[in-house]
């Protein structure tokens, strides 16, 4: 009978072993991958903010060449390649714009917490600058529509939204 109870008490034992050595501890929960935005007000409210800061560098650019942040450091991709082909575009012709634009309304199109890509639509009103040329003269286009609405694409990169791509809709839709 010892012998019964020593082995059973064995073969608990072993069970107990192989149980704990099996299972180990409990694994550690695997945190849920969250959004770049934490919801779509959010993302919405960083893309305005961009897009009011990059017109901001714009209008301190056209007054002081050398003011920061440097506007081009809110553009990617296609909005980039377009801003630097219109500035050299501008510089061999020998134009300059003065004033200041102003972001009017911006409404809200399109954003995605979990990638940081967002789409929002400004109206940009641009009557308080000029087109003027290397001696000075205001070579604006008289017929010119100064106020234009904007489709503006964002993406967050790295911990910044960027500029992605700005497309002039139509400039009576503001």
């Amino acid at each position: 009978m010892i012998r019964r109870v020593v082995t059973a008490a064995a073969g608990v034992a072993m069970a107990a072993f192989v149980l704990t050595g099996c299972l180990g501890t409990s694994p550690e929960p695997t945190p849920t991958p969250t959004g770049v935005f934490a919801s779509e007000e959010e993302a919405f409210a960083a893309a305005e903010e961009t897009y009011r800061a990059y017109i901001d560098a714009v209008n301190a650019r056209w007054a002081d060449g050398r003011s920061e942040p440097d506007p081009q450091s809110f553009l990617v991709e296609d909005a980039l390649e377009q801003d630097i082909f219109s500035a050299n575009e501008m510089d061999q012709v020998g134009i300059t714009v003065v004033g200041s634009s102003v972001v009017g309304v911006v409404s809200q199109v399109a954003a995605d917490p979990a990638t940081g890509e967002v789409v929002i639509r400004a109206c940009l009103d641009s009557s308080a600058t000029r087109v003027v040329n290397e001696v000075g003269e205001d070579v604006t286009l008289p017929d010119r529509d100064p106020t234009v609405l904007a489709e503006v694409h964002l993406e967050k990169l790295e911990t910044e939204l960027r500029i992605r791509e700005i497309i002039g809709i139509a400039s009576d839709a503001c």
